[in-house]
């Protein structure tokens, strides 16, 4: 509570008043929080501490925990604290390898040097971002609000990463998760890591890559003549929208058994993100035109739609960030996941890629050829850009996209655009708010260092 006071002072936190909900010898309850909490907030309420709305259930599935904030009395002993907020941090002992079964309940399991062998790149991984400052540099506020009006906060203490296993089994899923950039998708380019600048780079593509891999094909070498997710939609004359609609359809084709889910779950995606044209709408008929489309511009891989298979293309990425994340974080170099999507400080941007291109022929076992050559750089051909979200360099065996501006050795057609959004990036503002913020959490990294 005196950690979500000090990021902002109007916000509440939630506590189970289930006794089901607290199990204290569990392996995901590293501090052995028992029904006991349900006590002391009552408790507390009694002495006028905390204030407190009850949660409720309705038998439409819609429930509410209880949320609770301090009252004036408690917060009074808030700035009397003589503590730093950054000295508050996960147990050393919180989990961070979860495995849920097939309805997405915490398994417990017994370790293996498998299990023991992640864990260890996770703690390294944990300990570097403990006393690494994260943080969007333009925002005057601690948060982002997104599109469904709810609140992503920025702040220093939810940086634990912890990997997610599925179906009770240790090769489905395993992507990492836990970072608030993952949530902040629009303002990631504002992120600084240490006060530095940063730049995101990320897969093209990947999870229809990765299915032709399977078959030993690599798309990128023999079937890269058009974009994966490039169709023909007559009802829009919008190729960016279309491309996103099948990119949606894809995503859920491999991870659906059910084909009506797969409609649904495109409908629900477009109607949050808001941005299907007025004048068309998402029925049935039109989207299964979409996926016949789909079929006929993969029948190497048809065998795998519907086929629930997303959890293992899932695992792949993941053995992909880990292979990424163990790398930098060797050399004390913080790299923020985001699935198959990596932020890094500028400085580091060739190498990341390297590490990319590295990380998918060890995953795939497929072989690279080189790319053309230009200034030291390798340069892709001009069907591979990826005019949705500036396209940048890959290396030899994968294609890679750069998030934020144009790459500085293919400028194309994009010549004044890359000077455009450099000079904005160069002329970005930094908040004060950032910038004590950043100032406080190196003075506290030092006293904690000596």
């Amino acid at each position: 509570m005196y950690v979500v006071w000090t990021v902002d002072p109007d916000r509440c936190i939630a506590i189970h008043l289930n006794n089901n909900r607290y199990r204290a010898k569990s392996r995901y309850n590293s501090l052995h929080i028992s029904r006991k909490t349900i006590d002391v907030a009552t408790k507390l309420h009694e002495v006028g501490l905390i204030h407190s709305k009850r949660g409720f259930y309705d038998r439409a599935g819609y429930s509410r925990t209880c949320r609770i904030w301090p009252t004036q009395k408690l917060v009074e002993h808030f700035t009397k604290a003589r503590f730093s907020v950054f000295d508050i941090s996960s147990h050393e002992e919180r989990e961070s390898l979860i495995l849920h079964d097939e309805q997405k309940k915490d398994v417990q399991y017994e370790d293996t040097s498998e299990t023991r062998r992640m864990r260890k790149v996770l703690s390294d991984y944990n300990e570097l971002l403990s006393r690494t400052h994260i943080d969007v540099a333009h925002l005057d506020h601690p948060y982002v609000v997104r599109a469904d009006g709810k609140r992503t906060y920025i702040d220093q203490q939810h940086k634990f990463m912890y990997r997610v296993f599925n179906n009770s089994s240790w090769e489905e899923g395993g992507r990492f998760y836990g970072g608030w950039w993952e949530l902040v998708s629009e303002h990631r380019r504002g992120i600084r890591i240490n006060g530095e600048r940063t730049i995101e780079l990320d897969y093209r593509g990947l999870h229809v890559v990765f299915l032709y891999a399977l078959k030993n094909i690599n798309y990128y070498h023999e079937l890269s003549s058009s974009d994966p997710y490039e169709v023909h939609i007559p009802e829009t004359n919008d190729p960016k929208f279309a491309r996103e609609l099948a990119k949606r359809m894809m995503l859920s084709l491999v991870n659906a058994t059910d084909e009506r889910k797969v409609f649904k779950a495109v409908q629900q995606k477009t109607n949050q993100l808001g941005d299907c044209p007025s004048h068309m709408t998402l029925t049935f008929k039109l989207l299964r035109k979409i996926l016949a489309q789909l079929r006929l511009k993969h029948p190497q891989i048809e065998e795998y739609f519907l086929s629930g298979a997303g959890t293992e293309m899932q695992f792949l990425d993941s053995q992909m960030t880990e292979l990424i994340v163990k790398h930098f974080t060797a050399k004390g170099i913080p790299v923020l996941t985001v699935h198959d999507s990596y932020v890094i400080q500028e400085r580091y941007r060739d190498e990341l890629m390297d590490q990319m291109d590295i990380a998918w022929q060890e995953v795939t076992h497929l072989e690279s050829e080189d790319f053309q050559i230009v200034h030291g750089g390798y340069v892709a051909p001009d069907h591979l850009v990826d005019h949705d979200a500036v396209y940048e360099k890959p290396v030899t065996g994968t294609a890679i996209k750069q998030i934020g501006y144009v790459e500085e050795l293919y400028y194309g057609e994009n010549f004044a655009e890359h000077y455009r959004i450099e000079a904005e990036n160069e002329d970005e503002h930094l908040s004060q708010r950032y910038s004590d913020n950043l100032e406080l959490f190196r003075e506290w990294v030092e006293r904690k260092m000596s």
